[in-house]
């Protein structure tokens, strides 16, 4: 305090200087405050509590804006009701920002109103003027993934508030306004000094290591083996391909087999994103329903699906009107259909997430290697993550779910030749739904010619594409009569938002009803001429009724035969075409003997490896179908939905190819990483073989990672005699087949 107020004994006070007191006290105070601590637009010992809901309580504290102080001596309520998100599924951020006012209190008080008599009135005048806080509320915006408000710099945010539509979420200080004590900064630089000191030493250290250095010099790598890492390097910078010539050093992350020995006789290993140890048994059986008569779930030839019953979904009554269907030129189509996408599931301790992501990027559109051929089909498997084409792929610690890129495959798997005219109808599909029939209604029916009815896509335009067809049927010339004639069809999964069509393709003389006047307005009649070629008809449509499945459950559990391996297992793979369209799951669940309950086979159930680790030799197997009583998932049980067991070796040797280096070596260095270790279960022995001479290593080094716990690094140092190749040998052994790990990558260098 810079100013006092002083009186003597005989003086007569004015009512000045008692102000004085008061002002030059607060000066003294901002003095400080402004001079010293000089926060600006900071808080100080506010705490928050939730009171209710949608209300948060402010504790008393002080705000700092430059030389001034702000406080409140009561708790301040603050109601968010009128903040809360409305839609349900968003969030929203709000800040509480803090800001001063300033206040004058009134009293009562007497007044003399006449110095001779003494006579007072009562009146209100200013006695206090307060420094006080108010909350004021900054509102972001409204969404499923919320962001905090941008507070401006001039404004101080005492806490963010997360709201839901329910109510408060979560409450968050913001640290970076409050005011700091000295004592923290003391602490803080205190920490500064210990750092700067341990600095001074390692500077000196690294003084003395250059010196070391500098003495080294000639111990620095051939210079031709740099210029050829560099030149490697220019090349994959203007293209990702590398040169088949010699190189100095060799690189593989265990994704595809190119760069390993399979037939070597010591191989005893096998890639699976990433060397492995080998299967010591395994089991493939056809997959197979425990009870195919079983009321929870119909069967149309090889695909099960739920129980359902058919329903009318689109109906366009006929007015009376008529068209030939065979009238124009006969035409010869080739009619194209193609299969589900199959899924693979994949159960066990010994399936990891493989951390290869550097190393996918050279493999342009390859997969990450795994590769299933059955009975002649080839399986093509999507990446560890990511998003193709509305599939996605997770790979997760023991547990892997793969789905192939496209909803049909690319490759034949049925072609009928029909000779006749084309007639038919396209829709558009509002909703998704699991098409089983179609009526057509006859006006005249032939004494001969059978009916041929497709289904198919339409492309962008509209147009049908005749040659890829998705469904099919035919009822012969003795099924036809006059009127409405049914056409069953294998229950065929239609997507929302899509156009399809059907077609008939006859040499008989039928007529359909149509109607006039465009009432069915979302597709159109169309002929074709040419087998390629449909031209529309905007006037007419024919007659026609769409019949999809009606599930009598929303949730089926299907039991399927049980798997077994001799002695044991500790891995599953189940591999079916089928669907799951958006809105369903499909979610496998395993029982292996000796325990009562129910394993869903899922990302989420990773961690759950100890259902396999006593090695059961039969798993009870059961498929959990969710959906709605329109949408539900579907298995296709044909000869190539299968179930695999496996149980692998407790020992590995995996040997590389022989790598030419270009230059004669005798020191060649081998860097492998290791995911999944354990010391204490697992044993490690790197080898090279130069010739038909394996050499162990002359010294070894083991470097724990600094982010996963379980990967080591394994460099190794040989000392040979002078080569220009050499091949890169791994072994490893594992107390426990329920516990292995895996090469992620390797590498070798000529140094």
């Amino acid at each position: 305090m810079l100013k006092t107020v002083e009186f003597t004994e005989a003086e007569v006070s004015e009512p000045a200087d008692f102000d004085a007191i008061s002002q030059y006290s607060r000066e003294g105070g901002e003095a400080i405050v402004g001079g010293s601590i000089a926060y600006a637009h900071h808080w100080a010992g506010y705490s928050i509590a939730q009171s209710s809901a949608v209300e948060v309580t402010l504790n008393p504290g002080y705000l700092f804006v430059d030389e001034k102080v702000y406080g409140n001596d009561d708790p301040i309520v603050v109601n968010l009701q009128v903040y809360l998100p409305l839609v349900t599924g968003d969030h929203r951020y709000v800040a509480l920002l803090l800001r001063g006012t300033e206040t004058t209190e009134t009293e009562s008080r007497e007044i003399e109103t006449d110095a001779d008599t003494g006579d007072t009135v009562m009146q209100t005048v200013p006695k206090t003027n307060i420094r006080s806080v108010e909350v004021v509320i900054q509102q972001g915006l409204s969404s499923p993934t919320p962001v905090k408000p941008t507070v401006a710099s001039t404004e101080c945010c005492v806490a963010y508030v997360e709201l839901s539509t329910t109510g408060i979420v979560a409450v968050e200080m913001e640290q970076a306004s409050r005011v700091k004590t000295l004592a923290e900064v003391e602490g803080r630089l205190t920490v500064v000094e210990n750092e700067m000191d341990a600095a001074v030493a390692r500077v000196s250290s690294i003084e003395t290591d250059i010196s070391n250095i500098a003495s080294r010099l000639n111990d620095i790598p051939n210079p031709v083996v740099v210029r050829q890492m560099q030149r490697d390097l220019a090349q994959i910078r203007r293209e990702i391909a590398m040169p088949d010539e010699a190189r100095a050093y060799w690189y593989d992350n265990g994704l595809l087999t190119d760069e390993w020995d399979t037939a070597n006789a010591s191989w005893l290993a096998r890639i699976r994103e990433g060397v492995r140890f080998a299967w010591a048994s395994q089991r493939d059986m056809q997959m197979a329903l425990l009870d195919a008569s079983s009321s929870a779930i119909r069967a149309s030839g090889t695909l099960i699906l739920p129980a359902w019953e058919e329903v009318v979904r689109l109906e366009v009554e006929g007015d009376g009107g008529s068209k030939n269907i065979s009238q124009l030129t006969h035409t010869v189509t080739t009619a194209i259909q193609k299969t589900l996408s199959r899924t693979v599931t994949e159960y066990g301790a010994t399936t990891t997430k493989c951390e290869n992501a550097s190393g996918w990027s050279f493999l342009g559109n390859l997969s990450v290697g795994a590769t299933f051929t059955k009975d002649g089909e080839t399986f093509v498997i999507t990446g560890i993550t990511g998003s193709t084409k509305g599939h996605k792929s997770y790979s997760f610690q023991n547990v892997t779910v793969r789905t192939v890129e496209e909803t049909y495959w690319d490759y034949v798997t049925d072609e009928v030749g029909v000779n006749g005219s084309i007639y038919g109808e396209t829709w558009l599909c509002a909703q998704p739904m699991v098409l089983t029939g179609l009526d057509l209604s006859f006006t005249r029916v032939g004494s001969d010619g059978d009916v041929h009815l497709f289904i198919c896509e339409c492309d962008s335009s509209g147009q049908p594409k005749i040659i890829s067809v998705i469904a099919s049927t035919t009822l012969t010339a003795a099924q036809l009569a006059t009127g409405w004639a049914k056409f069953d069809l294998t229950p065929t999964l239609l997507e929302s938002g899509k156009r399809y069509a059907w077609f008939t393709v006859t040499t008989g003389n039928h007529a359909l009803e149509t109607v006039t006047g465009n009432k069915y307005a979302q597709g159109s009649l169309f002929y074709c001429t040419d087998g390629v070629w449909a031209q529309g008809d905007p006037e007419t449509d024919f007659a026609m009724r769409l019949y999809g499945a009606k599930f009598s459950a929303t949730r089926t559990v299907v039991e399927m035969q049980s798997a077994t391996l001799e002695n044991g297992m500790t891995d599953i793979r189940i591999l079916h075409a089928g669907w799951a369209p958006g809105g369903t799951a499909l979610t496998w669940e395993i029982m292996p003997a000796d325990n009562d309950e129910w394993l869903p086979v899922t990302v989420d159930t990773a961690i759950d490896t100890a259902w396999l680790a006593g090695l059961p030799a039969l798993t009870r197997l059961r498929a959990v179908f969710t959906g709605t009583t329109d949408l539900q998932p579907a298995i296709v049980m044909d000869a190539n939905a299968r179930v695999m067991t496996f149980r692998p070796r407790g020992d590995m040797q995996a040997v590389s190819v022989q790598h030419d280096f270009g230059v004669s070596t005798t020191s060649i260095q081998l860097d492998t990483v290791i995911d999944q270790w354990d010391g204490a279960k697992h044993t490690a022995a790197p080898k090279l073989v130069v010739g038909s001479t394996v050499y162990t290593p002359a010294a070894t080094i083991v470097t724990p990672d600094l982010i996963n716990e379980k990967k080591r690094t394994i460099s190794a140092t040989f000392t040979v005699p002078s080569t220009t190749s050499a091949r890169a040998r791994f072994d490893m052994a594992s107390s426990e087949v329920t516990d292995l790990p895996f090469i992620d990558n390797i590498a070798m260098y000529a140094l």
